[in-house]
């Protein structure tokens, strides 16, 4: 339920002011609690922004430019009407909480130019942020060339960064700011730790529909210039998507970061009456056959045999979902019925487990391999969308998408609405970044763009990549990691308990596990990936965390907490507090490294935690899971066991 708090809204207006000499400055703009400044100036006909946290530049003076039907918008003067306005107020939202703040004060500026094309720059400042945008206005087609927004970083700083800014899939590297190599390509979230631990910065880019997504690319001089994935032509008004810029003290706040959802579309209330609780919209684990494929295990192929199998084994665990992966249209049988009825068959079986089916679909045909010719045209889309609904299927996993064009990204829009009018879910794989679809669309539940366990094998260092992650993807949304194996050629260097505590720290609403569930039946952990949510109502990431060395977060569900950590490749002991509580209230339940064997776990029941202080080794690779649950029936005790 939305909590509305109270808005109020102040518009003025300022009378031009004339270039004198080369530089004119705007009034600035601060966030509510004045800790973030934003400031604007025009210097030889160029419009430039200025950021500073707590007095202290984290964007140095940097270009903020568009280039339309070839002409950037460079030729600028003076500054316009300034409209200004505040927000603050509460609503639902899913992931890392359940409530999202929005609170800002915003600035519509008018940009005058001689010769040229008049804008707004379009910015709102948040507590822990800033986002802005350009607003052109305009009545006839119009091509969006390019966007010269540039941001330039503090000597000093450190970047976490990765190059794969198509699929997303690249592995991250530190490196001092003054290091990154011009030319180089960063997809973002591009994460920043600021000189002298003034705090942490986090780049990327919101409420990206009908346009093409941004990258960055190293400029030289620690500027990072916005690179456009292809042109966009808008009909009308252009509105570009969001640039954010993340800002906070410390990695809790970056994590805890509403400004992707808060500058996104709201959603449809038609579609979803209830929001988030809309009943069909269902968040959930899931069973998936495709990295198991690869074992000599003979239920590991997309056959309906094994596929009945899976359901089963998923109603067993405690799992909610199955996902038929490629394969599922060519391998089932069907005699004298259709693949639509036997997938039915398939479906009604699954249910009678209170397990739901998911399928796999591609974009487009992408090779000798996948000779389907996949949904992309619209008639195709809504054809098959409206066969799987019939047959009673619960959502749609839609892969191999082409990158971050306009079509594209329009596509989105498309699909998640046509499904949302048949009360189907997706995941869409093979992708990009998110960028804030998730409250527009509440029927997108997870999205890859990601390097996960489909990578298997030794080319990932796992720990430090894990480590890095919560950090730098994960700040964009929700992710299609894939966790949880227990194969050594998939996550070798992590140990089980790493595994495990990688459901709790990932955010995916819908959780896809790339266990066998033959091996997750007869598995120690069973229990409590049975019991695990895939959302949250708290999260708190612990100040021991260190990108890429250590993450250790705290999250809640109703009553029961989860605390978590995941290590790097050192060993280390680790020593943190638990959520105030009143423990006697709770049954505890911890794993933690096996130190002989990284495939086991030791799991205790400690009865007595004083001032919920815990102190744990932490093998390299390996991890830690403590659930706090509330008792309800105080005459159970739980009996220790290994």
């Amino acid at each position: 339920m939305q909590k509305l708090l109270f808005i109020y809204c102040v518009i003025f207006f300022v009378s031009p002011v004339q270039a004198q000499n080369s530089l004119v400055t705007a009034t600035g703009l601060k966030s509510p609690n004045g800790n973030i400044a934003l400031s604007l100036s025009i210097q030889n006909s160029h419009l430039y922004y200025t950021v500073s946290y707590h007095n202290q530049p984290v964007i140095e003076t940097s270009l903020l430019a568009i280039a339309i039907n070839g002409v950037p918008t460079t030729s600028v003067n003076s500054f316009g009407a300034i409209q200004k306005s505040s927000k603050d107020t509460v609503y639902s939202t899913r992931g890392v909480h359940s409530l999202a703040t929005d609170h800002h004060n915003e600035a519509l500026f008018t940009i005058n130019s001689t010769g040229g094309t008049s804008f707004i720059l379009d910015a709102k400042l948040f507590n822990d942020g800033l986002a802005f945008r350009y607003i052109v206005p305009a009545t006839d087609s119009n091509t969006v060339n390019a966007d010269s927004t540039t941001f330039t970083i503090p000597a000093g700083s450190i970047g976490w960064s990765q190059g794969d800014a198509d699929s997303y899939e690249g592995t991250y590297q530190q490196q001092d700011i003054e290091s990154i190599n011009k030319g180089g390509k960063i997809g973002p979230p591009f994460t920043i730790k600021l000189p002298g631990n003034a705090g942490y910065m986090a780049i990327t880019e919101s409420g990206v529909t009908n346009f093409s997504g941004m990258c960055l690319k190293a400029a030289g001089n620690r500027a990072f210039k916005t690179i456009l994935k292809g042109p966009s032509r808008i009909f009308g008004n252009i509105e570009t998507p969001w640039r954010v810029i993340e800002i906070g003290k410390d990695l809790n706040t970056l994590v805890n970061c509403d400004i992707i959802a808060n500058v996104s579309p709201e959603a449809d209330a038609s579609l979803f009456p209830q929001g988030y609780e809309t009943p069909w919209i269902a968040p959930g684990k899931s069973v998936w056959s495709w990295i198991a494929q690869n074992s000599p295990l003979p239920q590991a192929d997309v056959t309906y045999a094994n596929m009945l199998h899976y359901s089963k084994l998923a109603s067993e665990t405690g799992i909610e979902n199955n996902l038929l992966d490629q394969g599922w249209e060519t391998n089932f049988p069907t005699g004298n019925l259709t693949q639509w009825d036997i997938l039915k068959q398939l479906i009604d079986s699954a249910k009678a487990e209170n397990v739901n089916t998911w399928v796999w679909k591609p974009y487009s045909k992408v090779g000798p391999f996948f000779p389907d010719p996949g949904i992309k045209d619209s008639v195709l889309r809504r054809t098959f969308f409206t066969q799987c609904a019939e047959a009673g299927v619960t959502g749609i996993k839609i892969d191999f998408f082409p990158g971050e064009t306009q079509e594209a990204m329009a596509y989105y829009q498309a699909a998640l609405k046509d499904a949302a009018q048949l009360h189907l879910m997706l995941d869409f794989h093979g992708t990009d970044k998110p960028t804030g679809q998730s409250r527009t669309w509440p029927n997108e539940m997870a999205r890859e763009g990601i390097r996960g366990l489909e990578h298997s094998g030794t080319s990932t260092s796992w720990p430090s990549h894990n480590t890095t992650l919560p950090f730098t993807r994960f700040l964009a949304g929700h992710g299609d990691y894939t966790p949880f194996s227990l194969r050594q050629d998939v996550i070798g260097g992590t140990t089980l308990t790493h595994q495990l505590a990688t459901l709790v720290i990932f955010t995916s609403p819908f959780m896809c596990l790339a266990v066998n569930p033959d091996s997750l039946l007869v598995s120690p952990v069973k229990d409590i990936i049975a019991a695990l949510p895939t959302t949250w109502d708290e999260t708190i990431v612990l100040p021991q965390s260190e990108i890429g060395q250590v993450a250790v977060f705290a999250r809640r569900k109703g009553e029961d907490w989860y605390v978590a950590a995941i290590n790097g490749s050192t060993q280390r002991t680790l020593q943190f507090k638990l959520p105030a509580m009143n423990y006697d209230d709770y049954s505890i339940t911890m794993f933690a490294d096996d130190t002989v064997s990284p495939a086991k776990t030791i799991i205790t029941h400690p009865g007595n935690i004083k001032a919920g202080l815990i102190n744990i080794m932490l093998q390299p690779g390996g991890g830690t899971v403590i659930k706090l649950q509330k008792i309800t029936d105080k005459k159970t005790v739980p009996i220790a066991k290994r």
